[in-house]
């Protein structure tokens, strides 16, 4: 399951949960540009699944997203 693809579907009950997560402070969904002009060294990758960073949305820790990846499992 890519957690981070289910939270930014667009269904009302999905954008519900990434908001609700988003105050929680478990994700970020405004994740700062990627532009190689804005660094001084190397940009970071656009995506890095294995830390839960996508274009739009990162967790804040692997932690949290494995938190709530159990978390939906159960429910």
């Amino acid at each position: 399951m890519k957690l981070l693809k289910i939270l930014t579907h667009s269904l009302p009950e999905r954008m519900q949960l990434l908001n609700k997560l988003v105050e929680l402070n478990l994700v970020v969904d405004d994740v700062p540009s990627r532009d190689p002009d804005l660094w001084v060294d190397e940009p970071p990758l656009e995506k890095d699944p294995e830390l839960g960073i996508g274009r739009h949305v990162a967790w804040q820790t692997p932690l949290h997203r494995e938190a709530v990846k159990k978390a939906l499992q159960k429910v």
